[in-house]
C-alpha cells in the first residue's frame, strides 16, 4: 500500500507540473464590430479596400450583419433603402472592390511590444457566398506607424514590411488552418487580391468570424518575431518538466524495490 501511494503521488505531481505550464491557443470571435478579447488581448478590426490590387486602399466601414465581419465600401457596395449594404456585398468581398480587415492585437499598454504579437494559426469564416478565397498578410517591420495598409497597394505590400503568409484557395466555411511561424500585432485578411495562382478572382464573398492564435512566449526559445534571444527563467520547462517527473518515477520504483528485499 505505500508503494502504490507514493507511485500515486509521483503521477499526479508529474501531471500537475505539466498541466501548470500547457499553453493553449487562444480565439477571438466577433459578435459585433467591436473588438475581441481573449487572454489579456484585444483584437481591434479596422476595413480597407482598393479598386484593385494596383491601386492604393482606403478606408472602409466594418459590419456586422450575423456570421462574422464584413466590410462595406462606400459608393461601391450596393444599398437598401435604410442605406445598409446587401447580401452578399455586406461581407468581406473582391466584387467592385478588394475589400479587407486588418485585425491589430494590443495588450492595452503603449507601444508595440512582444507582448502584442501573435502567432495566427487558423481563420473561422462564418458565413460564405459563392467562394471564399482569401489572402493572408501579417506586418513584420518596426516602425508603428507603417502598420497600417492605408495608402499602399496590395501588390506594394510586401516591398513595405508586409509578409505574405499565403493564398487560400477555399470555397465554403469553417475553420482553416493557416499555420505559418511568424509573430505579428497586425494580421490583414483579404478577399483573394489576384496575386496569387490558380484561383477566380471576383466571387469571393465571407464574413470573418474569429481567428486563432498564440501570445508569443515569454521562456525558453523565443521566437525571431518576439525576440532572438534565448531567455533564462526560474520556470523550468515542459521537456524538463516531462524529465524530472521521470526521474522522481525511477526513484520511487527503486525505492519500493528496496523496501520490499528488506522486508523479505
Amino acid at each position: 500500500m505505500k508503494t502504490m501511494h507514493t507511485f500515486g503521488l509521483t503521477t499526479y505531481l508529474v501531471f500537475a507540473a505539466l498541466a501548470s505550464t500547457s499553453a493553449g491557443a487562444a480565439t477571438w470571435t466577433y459578435s459585433s464590430t467591436g473588438p475581441a478579447s481573449n487572454s489579456g488581448l484585444t483584437a481591434t478590426a479596422t476595413a480597407f479596400s482598393a479598386t484593385n490590387n494596383a491601386t492604393a486602399t482606403i478606408g472602409a466601414t466594418t459590419a456586422y450583419y450575423g456570421g462574422g465581419l464584413g466590410v462595406f465600401t462606400a459608393g461601391v457596395d450596393p444599398v437598401n433603402a435604410q442605406g445598409d449594404p446587401t447580401a452578399p456585398n455586406h461581407a468581406i468581398d473582391n466584387n467592385g472592390a478588394i475589400e479587407s480587415v486588418l485585425i491589430s492585437f494590443s495588450d492595452g499598454a503603449g507601444g508595440v511590444t512582444s507582448a502584442d504579437k501573435v502567432n495566427l494559426s487558423s481563420l473561422n469564416i462564418g458565413w460564405s457566398n459563392g467562394d471564399t478565397d482569401f489572402s493572408v498578410y501579417a506586418y513584420v517591420g518596426t516602425a508603428t506607424p507603417a502598420t497600417s495598409p492605408l495608402g499602399l497597394t496590395y501588390s506594394n505590400l510586401t516591398s513595405n514590411s508586409w509578409q505574405l503568409i499565403n493564398h487560400y484557395n477555399k470555397n465554403n466555411t469553417g475553420t482553416f488552418n493557416i499555420a505559418n511561424s511568424v509573430y505579428s500585432s497586425h494580421w490583414l485578411i483579404s478577399a483573394y487580391n489576384g496575386l496569387g495562382s490558380g484561383m477566380d478572382k471576383g466571387d469571393d464573398y465571407f464574413k470573418l468570424a474569429g481567428v486563432t492564435g498564440d501570445k508569443c512566449p515569454t521562456i525558453g526559445t523565443i521566437p525571431g518575431g518576439c525576440g532572438s534571444t534565448t531567455t533564462t527563467n526560474s520556470n523550468p520547462e515542459p521537456g524538463t518538466l516531462l524529465l524530472m517527473g521521470a526521474g522522481l518515477l525511477g526513484l520511487t520504483r527503486i525505492n519500493a524495490r528496496r523496501a520490499d528485499r528488506s522486508a523479505s
